[in-house]
């Protein structure tokens, strides 16, 4: 979950550059941040450190200037949200400064022998053992230009939990890393080196990357960066460098007040893009799917949305069974998986544990694996036989938008392409496109607003749909209580009778997803139902009825409805957040990436 960046090289503003990382990398957790520099000119070396609780915004450091550095921008796990609990940790010496993403499950037992040893404890995390036993560590490895990543390997194999580390060591001026389930990427510079936890953060300095994998450690010098076998200590040669293609973001906002608000305008842009330049990976996928005797689709969040949704396209379009799995009970369903099994894991990071432990498992019983990732070069990129990349560019606010609709171009054109039709899903795309445009830009989304002002004050609100609009219910209400805080659920049209309507009063806000499908009629008579009760009702639909209350008008683009109906929910989510006066990138308790259990 948290971020993680450091620098070793001979530019003098390594603070300056880790804050900037950190600012790139915030959306994995932004409870605190800190960083840690070596002091230039300092004898013997010294550690200068920064912290600070909250959200990174347009801070500046006040370290001086260092050759030499790490940051970390923190989700909480173990300890409260303070300036104590901020990472980096030192060891009693103040020669280290230490960062981690992860969980070390074993602390409390590890932290009771360093106390009986005469450690003192600043913090009340997991992290801060580390520190001490990395301390105690280097009394007892032999010095030498290895000594602090030998150090860290003898530690790490004693820790219990998934984690990604950092450690700066002030006397040897170097960094030692170790990975195990969250990510860690090192990055090649010409006399100068990085390490970070996600690719994004290192473009604008390298594309030359090499991710660690599970068990693997690193030392991070000015002139090169050595990879180890974490359990053996023993060097591992010719490291792989990926030469990354993705485009690096646009940092400026371009106009818009915020992230949530420009990702969710690029989204005809991401798809017409994807229409133009997919089709051969969505004809690849249709083969796979078509040749597999059971196909699987896993994902998480909004992502487990998109796979729902895939699951009554290929029925529909495909005439193909496909099931679904949400990421983290996936694994209780593995039993069936064998050689002739497909699962396609979708994600916009490619790195949430969830997930990738279900791949893993489907791979250890034979599956081929295929995925949907927004992410060049992460886990589950290099896991996959057949990574399909999304190409919606970095999404910096922690709400999926882009590459939600992204991985529904996506199944969409692979639905049609196992009839041969891919030309045709390649349109419906476009024509999804079209019409997301115009409803951003013809007046319709301050439709969106105006509703939000009329219910922001509202305690609950649901979302109905049939067919595959009952997946983008369940999207859309994510969508509105991950960023506004307003209960909302999404429920299938048919099962109000069967306890839901009990939920509806008076002027309770309901929004119905109505395309111009064979679902039409059946979701009108629950939209019915639920207006006999007192509700408010919203419709979403390319068609009039007199049930609605308020009609939001979109075009009838047939199967491409899916991707049109996503963007009004997104719309009406930021809207409601805006009004409540929260911040719409970066919400309360959430992080982007997922990479703890």
């Amino acid at each position: 979950m948290c971020g993680i960046f450091g620098y070793v090289g001979t530019r003098s503003d390594a603070p300056q550059m880790v804050l900037a990382g950190l600012k790139k990398l915030e959306y994995r957790g932004y409870d605190s941040w800190g960083i840690a520099s070596r002091e230039n000119g300092q004898r013997p070396a010294a550690l200068a450190v920064e912290k600070h609780i909250g959200k990174i915004g347009q801070a500046e450091t006040v370290l001086i200037d260092s050759t030499l550095a790490i940051g970390h921008t923190r989700w909480a796990t173990h300890g409260g949200v303070t300036d104590a609990n901020a990472h980096p940790h030192l060891d009693c010496e103040e020669r280290l400064a230490v960062i981690h993403n992860g969980i070390v499950e074993n602390h409390e037992s590890l932290r009771h022998g360093l106390k009986a040893r005469g450690h003192t404890f600043r913090s009340e995390t997991d992290t801060e053992v580390i520190a001490h036993l990395v301390e105690d560590e280097l009394t007892v490895v032999p010095e030498g230009s290895e000594q602090l990543v030998q150090a860290l390997m003898a530690v790490f194999r004693r820790l219990d939990g998934l984690s990604a580390i950092g450690v700066l060591d002030t006397r040897t001026r170097c960094i030692a890393a170790a990975k195990n389930g969250s990510p860690l990427v090192l990055g090649w510079g010409n006399g100068e080196n990085f390490l970070a936890s996600d690719s994004s953060a290192l473009l604008e300095h390298t594309r030359r990357l090499t991710f660690l994998e599970d068990g693997q450690a690193a030392l991070v010098l000015d002139d090169t960066i050595k990879l180890y076998d974490a359990a053996t200590g023993e060097p591992l040669l010719d490291p792989k460098v990926w030469d990354i293609t993705w485009a690096d973001e646009v940092a400026d906002l371009e106009g818009h007040p915020d992230f949530m608000s420009k990702e969710i305008h690029e989204q005809p842009r991401v798809l017409r893009k994807l229409a133009e330049q997919c089709a051969p990976d969505a004809v690849a996928l249709a083969r796979m799917i078509a040749h597999a005797s059971n196909v699987h689709f896993v994902g998480c969040g909004s992502a487990s949305h998109a796979g729902k949704v895939g699951e009554y396209l290929f029925s529909r379009i495909a005439g193909k069974q496909v099931s679904f799995a949400v990421g983290s009970e996936f694994g209780y369903l593995e039993h069936f998986i064998d050689p002739k099994s497909l699962v396609v894991g979708l994600s916009q990071s490619g790195e949430t544990i969830d997930l990738l432990d279900s791949m893993k498992a489907a791979q250890r019983r034979g599956a081929k694996l295929a995925a949907l990732v927004n992410v060049e070069g992460s886990s589950l990129y290099r896991l996959v036989d057949h990574p399909v990349l999304l190409g919606a560019g970095p999404e910096r606010c922690v709400l999926a938008t882009k590459s939600f609709t992204a991985k529904l171009a996506v199944l969409l054109m692979a639905a049609h392409a196992m009839h041969g039709r891919v030309e045709h899903g390649r349109e419906l795309v476009e024509r999804a496109a079209d019409e997301i445009q115009a409803f951003l830009t013809d007046g319709r989304a301050e439709m969106m607003r105006t509703l939000a002002e009329k219910i922001v004050d509202r305690e609950h609100l649901y979302v109905i749909g049939r067919g595959p609009s009952y997946p983008m219910a369940l999207e859309a209400a994510l969508k509105i209580k991950e960023v506004s805080y307003m209960h909302a659920e999404g429920f299938a049209g048919g099962e109000l009778k069967h306890g839901v309507i009990a939920l509806i009063d008076e002027g309770t806000p309901c929004i119905v997803l109505a395309p111009n499908d064979d679902s039409f009629h059946a979701i009108i008579s629950g939209a019915q139902e639920i207006k006999a009760r007192g509700g408010f009702i919203v419709g979403i639909s390319p068609r009039q009825s007199d049930v609605w209350d308020l009609h939001i008008p979109v075009a009838d683009v047939g199967e491409g409805a899916e991707l049109v109906n996503a963007v009004p929910p997104q719309v009406l989510a930021y809207h409601l957040a805006r009004l409540r006066g929260l911040d719409p990138d970066k919400p309360r308790n959430l992080a982007k990436s997922v990479t703890v259990k």
